[in-house]
């Protein structure tokens, strides 16, 4: 079992962190629940790993000091292998790039897939597979289960196919849904198909990574809508030679590697007394937020080093990452490079490498399908622009109108616990605590505060006086018309 689990993890963090359970939501309740905490897993963060600067030209350090807006990032993964050999090529196995091939659609709106993403592992001779299959290109970011008309992506083609198939014959489940979502006379529609013990229509080969479906017959409730679905996808393949660094393309490398992500934008305040803060803004299901963290920080004329002032939600105490960077200032823009070693980069965040028989190379072949690894490194790249001057030292603090919400501590928590806060001007000020459902539970203030930092503590009780059962809780807190939002975990 635990070998398993060391598996899904390393699964769940290769296809971006927690995005593989928003793909396979539906057949992942079906799994243990040792097994579905593992898809929840945090995606990888670029804090906390040891960089190594690239060779940049000498520069000032006093023209970093300041505010910075991000603007754009790029990773790159490179590996290295002791032998020649051929793999499917990632980009198509992981519905960047159309594979060869087509999987047939035919019913009442036909069409085709030449999309897939697609995984086997084997463990104990018993096959975990993993598939998805689209006409558009699968984005992990991407949840269609919240398109709703005129939300569709600018470039998405209607109707929009999806299917998502798992095999895991040890808990003996098979099994998956397909979709087609279009717009019809200007409407809105959607159609789900929902399918179990196909593993004789649906096949993966674990090689290649061939997808055969064979006249797989999928009909609504009501018997009045019925779609057969038949063809093969096969991804290309790509040459490694040995000793030669190869590029390797996945979605987690070009899109989930950075400080932000999504729709996020995030600020940096660097005083010159090696003191500032890291502000990411954001928007959820539930509302927009915003996370403030401390940070130190120290230049040379070549290189900055950061240190990340965190609270752990999870362990419940303080802590500290660090990460140095090569940088350049040209025209108002500050260009942020290094060159990581990906196994220690992993190392920070996952625990399989405890385990001698599941190392972070061999980890990496059951991913990709690249064995006798010698090296990988992933080649990050930044970009940020200069928004203004910053007080000098001594004078730090929060700006007019600046606000800034800590963690609530302890996290979790049981039966107390409080929630801090600092305001930059005086305004008013509402705190109120939902659960994950958006439901509200209590309304703990509602004022005007003067500047200054403020508390509230909560008991876990709603506002009935009756206490909360177990589970993750929001605080949403609303500033002068803006929505700041802090999670924290109830434990009994």
């Amino acid at each position: 079992m635990k070998q398993i689990i060391i598996t899904i993890t390393f699964i769940s963090m290769c296809f971006g962190g927690n995005n593989i359970a928003n793909l396979f939501k539906d057949q992942i309740q079906n799994f243990p629940q040792e097994i579905q905490q593992q898809f929840s897993k945090k995606a990888l963060s670029w804090k906390n790993i040891p960089g190594k600067p690239f060779n940049r030209s000498m520069m000032d350090p006093s023209d970093l000091l300041g505010e910075w807006e991000y603007v754009d990032e790029n990773a790159t993964l490179w590996v290295t292998s002791g032998t020649n050999q051929t793999i499917p090529n990632p980009a198509q196995a992981q519905g960047m790039e159309p594979a060869d091939g087509a999987i047939g659609i035919d019913g009442p709106i036909s069409g085709s897939m030449n999309y897939m993403m697609a995984m086997v592992v084997n463990m104990y001779g018993d096959e975990i597979v993993f598939a998805n299959l689209s006409n558009n290109p699968i984005d992990e970011e991407d949840d269609y289960y919240y398109y709703e008309e005129d939300s569709f992506p600018e470039n998405m083609t209607l109707p929009f196919y999806y299917l998502e198939y798992i095999s895991f014959p040890a808990y003996g489940f098979s099994g998956g849904m397909f979709a087609i979502i279009d717009t019809a006379d200007g409407d809105y529609v959607e159609y789900y198909y929902e399918f179990e013990n196909t593993d004789d229509q649906i096949t993966v080969d674990s090689t290649s990574l061939r997808i055969n479906i064979t006249d797989l017959t999928l009909t609504n409730d009501n018997g009045d809508s019925t779609y057969v679905l038949s063809g093969t996808l096969t991804p290309g393949t790509i040459d490694i030679e040995a000793g030669v660094p190869t590029e390797i393309s996945s979605p987690m490398f070009e899109e989930d590697f950075g400080p932000v992500s999504g729709d996020e934008s995030m600020t940096w305040q660097l005083h010159e007394n090696g003191t500032g803060l890291e502000i990411i803004y954001g928007e959820d299901y539930y509302d927009s937020w915003s996370d403030t963290t401390e940070l130190q920080w120290s230049a040379t004329d070549d290189s900055i080093t950061f240190i990340f002032m965190y609270y752990d939600d999870y362990y419940g105490y303080e802590e500290s990452d660090t990460i140095s960077l090569a940088y350049e200032v040209t025209d108002d823009m500050l260009s942020l490079s290094a060159e990581f070693d990906f196994c220690e980069m992993m190392g920070d965040d996952y625990y399989y490498y405890y385990y001698d028989s599941l190392n972070c190379y061999d980890m990496f072949e059951m991913q990709f399908g690249i064995t006798d690894i010698q090296d990988i490194t992933l080649d990050f790249w930044m970009e940020m622009s200069y928004s203004g001057p910053l007080a000098i030292a001594g004078e730090i603090g929060l700006q007019p109108g600046q606000f800034k919400l800590h963690q609530a501590y302890p996290n979790p928590f049981n039966p107390t616990t409080t929630l801090k806060y600092e305001m930059g001007s005086a305004g008013p000020v509402s705190i109120n605590v939902f659960d994950v459902s958006g439901h509200k539970i209590r309304s703990l203030y509602n004022g005007i505060q003067i500047p200054g930092l403020h508390e509230v503590r909560w008991d876990a009780k709603n506002d009935n006086g009756r206490s909360m059962s177990s589970g993750v809780y929001l605080f949403k807190v609303n500033v002068n018309g803006k929505t700041h939002t802090a999670k924290t975990l109830l434990l009994k």
